[in-house]
């Protein structure tokens, strides 16, 4: 957040961006594999008579501005989205693995949702929750909105780092 503002789902009417057709988060249940039994948050999917898919995503981050400082081809220059915001998640969990006691490497998402010292996921307690926007498609104007806890258009929401390695210890 900056000075206060609120995150919203990441979503471009057509025309705006480098895209014509705009674009936006992504996000959904899928209708291919089967939620994992740790993934105990059910979304409606979309889809008319789609499975009880797996959900995504776990997480969000920063998409679009005001974007992250980086080094591409020896320029410094501005980008979002998910080439952005992978390698910022790819660091926090490196960081955390590297500060943790546990003495084997863990799969992050399943511990997302497991219960928490406080009783709550702790995708809950470690994450800043995003509760404003959508990313439904213009065409045919179908998506999943954001709303208070999990959902399947920003999952637990953005990192809290030291929220995250709380709870993970």
């Amino acid at each position: 957040m900056v000075d206060g503002e609120q995150e919203v789902v990441w979503w471009n009417a057509p025309g705006d961006r480098s895209h014509p057709r705009g674009g936006s988060t992504g996000g959904g249940v899928s209708v291919k594999f089967a939620r994992p039994e740790w993934q105990d948050v059910h979304v409606a999917s979309v889809n008319a008579g789609a499975i009880d898919g797996r959900v995504v995503p776990d997480v969000a981050a920063l998409a679009g501005s005001p974007g992250y400082g980086l080094v591409f081809n020896g320029q410094q220059t501005m980008n979002g989205g998910t080439s952005a915001a992978a390698p910022l998640w790819s660091a926090l969990v490196a960081r955390i693995g590297a500060a943790r006691t546990a003495t084997k490497p863990t799969f992050l998402a399943p511990l997302l949702y497991e219960q928490g010292h406080d009783g709550r996921a702790r995708g809950a307690t470690a994450c800043v929750d995003i509760t404003q926007g959508n990313n439904a498609s213009p065409q045919p104007g179908v998506g999943y909105h954001a709303g208070a806890g999990y959902d399947a258009a920003s999952g637990w929401g953005v990192p809290n780092g030291r929220a995250l390695l709380a709870s993970l210890a």
